[in-house]
């Protein structure tokens, strides 16, 4: 059980390096809220006014104290309230989290679906310069940024064939068509690790006696070959799951859907330091517990791993 032990210490620092780094990287950045609240202000008062801001918003103090406060409040659930909307941050994050699940949760799906339908059908294509033409699509697949997927198919679903709104379509085409665009690039990744898998599992002994008793091609790949050749693949969803989650960000950008990406953008922009660093730790926090559950569940799918190592 030290394994886990370890694997939940290193949880606990990539959360901490994720709220630290998004922290001191929003510091740095020019600009703060101060100036996006008085940008609108003119005349020999802007100075006290801008002033009078930094002061109320504590972006006067030394900034270890400023780190220090908020890492201490975040650590109690209180990540401060949201400069702009002036209500907890945590309330605003959690009103567009279940957009932005489902649009993770649908990707994720035809990730699976898709990687694991083009690996088995690349093993049983007959010709050869199919097959060929099949193991060239996960490496393109994966090189594809979700948001230039995403301009094709909304040009294609929204501009040419009318079937989605061009902006915020709010029925299940347009999750669907924006959920595809996520999940190509991790359908890419899964079938690039599925198909190597399956080569090796294809050329094992247990296959060789499986094609003596006469099975089909068909029943050798996805009855007998496919269920061990998919137990590294399940390890690697939890990279996948993270893969997915900083997707969504440019994907609901250019659906122009109301979600967390969306919302991450608009605090970016406007050094919403509150709002920014709950949506970032909360994202870690998403990207550790689903690799410590898949970890845990590994020795229940292979009977040769132990949980006493």
């Amino acid at each position: 059980m030290s394994r886990y032990a370890l694997r939940l210490l290193y949880g606990v620092i990539v959360v901490w390096g994720a709220f630290t780094g998004a922290f001191f990287l929003l510091y740095i950045v020019p600009g703060d809220a101060a100036g996006g609240l008085t940008a609108g202000a003119d005349g020999a008062d802007v100075k006290q006014l801008l002033a009078e801001q930094r002061e109320l918003l504590g972006l006067d103090r030394p900034v270890y104290v400023q780190y220090w406060d908020a890492l201490t409040g975040a650590l109690h659930g209180d990540f401060g309230q949201s400069i702009y909307q002036r209500r907890p941050a945590v309330e605003v994050y959690f009103e567009s989290f279940p957009e932005t699940l489902k649009l993770a949760f649908l990707g994720l799906l035809l990730a699976v679906v898709l990687g694991v339908t083009l690996s088995v059908v690349i093993e049983l294509a007959d010709w050869k310069w199919a097959r060929e033409l099949l193991i060239s699509l996960p490496p393109v697949a994966v090189s594809l940024p979700p948001f230039l997927i995403g301009l094709v198919l909304l040009q294609l679903f929204a501009f040419q064939l009318h079937w989605i709104k061009a902006v915020s379509d709010p029925g299940f085409a347009g999750l669907l068509i924006a959920s595809v665009a996520l999940a190509v690039a991790g359908g890419g990744s899964i079938s690039q690790l599925l198909t190597a898998n399956l080569r090796g599992a294809l050329t094992s002994p247990y296959v060789e006696t499986a094609r003596n008793w006469g099975l089909s091609q068909f029943d050798i790949v996805v009855r007998h070959a496919l269920r061990n050749a998919a137990l590294p693949v399940i390890t690697s969803l939890g990279t996948t799951v993270g893969v997915m989650v900083g997707g969504t960000v440019l994907t609901e950008t250019v659906f122009s859907r109301l979600g967390v990406g969306r919302l991450v953008v608009d605090a970016v922009n406007g050094r919403d330091m509150p709002v920014v660093l709950v949506a970032v730790t909360i994202s870690a926090v998403i990207f550790v517990v689903v690799n410590l559950v898949v970890d845990a569940l590994y020795p229940l799918l292979d009977k040769r791993i132990r949980w006493d190592g």
